[in-house]
C-alpha cells in the first residue's frame, strides 16, 4: 500500500506553533498536539473530513507534558493540578484534539510502542482502507523533543542506538479506485 503522499517536518518553532494554534483556536493544546495539527496544516491542502480516519503514532507521546504532570502531581496537593494538563499527558489526547480542531468525522486511533511504530500505523491504515472503514487515512508519526528523547540512547542503547530526533511525518491513504 503506497500512500498518496508522504511529509517530514524536523519540527516547528514557537512562532510557527502559536500561529497554528491560533488558525484552529487551541488555547489550551500542548506542544505535542500542536505540533501534530501545525503538520497536518503544512501538508494538507485539502484536508478529507468526512470518511476520513485518523492514526496518531509515537514512541515516547507527549511525554514532556506527561513529566510536567507527574511533576504537579508530586508538587501540589490534588485540588491544585489542572485537569487539562493531566488530559492532555494521555497518548490519545491529541488524537482526540486533532480530529475535533480539523474537523475529521470518522474514527480516529492513537498507537504507541517502540517497536516498528511507523509500520503498525501504515499496517492499522491499510486495514481501515481495507475494511471500507474510511476511505481516506491520515496517519501523523511523531517523537516531540525532550529530556527523555534525548537521553534514551544513554538510558537503553540496546534499544535505542541514537538520539531521537523531533520529527513529524504526515501520510494520507486513501481507498485505490
Amino acid at each position: 500500500m503506497q500512500p498518496i503522499f508522504c511529509k517530514t517536518y524536523p519540527g516547528f518553532t514557537e512562532e510557527e506553533l502559536k500561529a497554528a494554534r491560533a488558525k484552529y483556536g487551541l488555547r489550551r493544546a500542548d506542544r505535542f498536539t500542536s505540533m501534530a495539527i501545525a503538520a497536518i496544516d503544512h501538508a494538507l491542502e485539502e484536508r478529507p473530513r468526512q470518511d476520513c480516519a485518523l492514526i496518531t503514532a509515537t514512541c515516547f507521546g507527549p511525554h514532556k507534558t506527561v513529566f510536567a504532570t507527574l511533576d504537579d502531581i508530586l508538587d501540589y496537593p490534588e485540588d491544585q493540578i489542572l485537569p487539562t494538563k493531566f488530559s492532555h499527558s494521555v497518548h490519545n489526547a491529541a488524537a482526540s484534539y486533532i480530529s475535533s480542531a480539523l474537523k475529521i468525522q470518522g474514527p480516529s486511533f492513537a498507537i504507541s510502542g517502540f517497536e516498528n511504530i511507523e509500520k503498525q500505523a501504515i499496517s492499522l491504515a491499510g486495514t481501515l482502507l481495507d475494511a471500507s472503514m474510511a476511505g481516506n487515512v491520515i496517519v501523523v508519526v511523531i517523537e516531540e523533543a525532550g529530556l527523555l528523547t534525548e537521553t534514551a540512547h544513554t538510558l537503553m542503547p540496546e534499544r535505542f542506538r541514537d538520539k531521537i530526533d523531533e520529527i513529524i511525518k504526515v501520510f494520507l491513504f486513501r481507498i485505490q479506485q
